[in-house]
């Protein structure tokens, strides 16, 4: 005897699971097809690479998105965590002391760190990874935006705008949700990159309390 009626399943029903993730990489191709699009001329010799890696990258961080146990709200259709933004960016209530000991006690490769950015007057903070330590010299190198020393400060022209910060829980928030400020006001979030996406799906936000296990993978 076969299956009829209610208790017959049909081809097309989806779990919710399968349907978030399906969601995130519909929202996750749109955003690096676009921003691929803006690639400048002289970084469009990449592109046939960077095209052939993006049905692995997107997959893989709908997959972490989905298996991770964040405190952040998920909104699938956009790719994106949302939670409440403070009214001023968190970056300017940490002090140089505190950043200090704590990269001169876990800085090591595959720390993921928040980076602040400041443009005129506009505030955000990005996600980075640490990929050198130097402990000699009291200094960590940060995949994408290079030198700074333990207590933060840029040690390269090319980051002269930006600072390396402690990644306290709601730093880390503000910058997976992409909040951002102008001239001290709150403005619309910004979309993090698929980088960012795929470092922020490798937090721990049950033990955050604990700096090592919340930051490295």
């Amino acid at each position: 005897m076969t299956e009829t009626g209610a208790n017959q399943p049909h081809f097309w029903q989806v779990s919710r699971e399968n349907q978030t993730y399906t969601e995130l990489c519909n929202a996750l191709y749109e955003r690096e097809l676009l921003r691929l699009s803006q690639l400048s001329t002289e970084q469009l010799l990449r592109l046939p690479n960077r095209l052939a890696s993006l049905p692995f990258y997107i997959r893989r961080a709908a997959t972490n998105i989905l298996q991770q146990h964040s405190t952040l709200e998920l909104d699938s259709q956009n790719a994106s965590w949302f939670c409440r933004q403070a009214g001023t960016c968190p970056a300017r209530k940490q002090q140089a002391d505190p950043i200090d000991s704590f990269y001169r006690r876990y800085a090591k490769p595959g720390l993921i760190v928040p980076v602040y950015i400041t443009e005129l007057t506009h505030e955000h903070i990005l996600l980075d990874s640490v990929d050198e330590v130097d402990m000699a010299g009291l200094r960590l190198h940060c995949n994408e935006h290079g030198w700074f020393s333990f207590s933060g400060t840029p040690l390269q022209q090319q980051n002269s705008d930006k600072f390396l910060l402690k990644p306290v829980k709601s730093i880390m928030a503000a910058a997976c949700c992409g909040h951002q400020w102008l001239n001290g006001d709150k403005k619309p979030p910004r979309l993090l990159s698929l980088r960012e996406l795929l470092l922020a799906s490798r937090l721990n936000w049950q033990n955050f309390a604990r700096p090592l296990p919340a930051l490295l993978p």
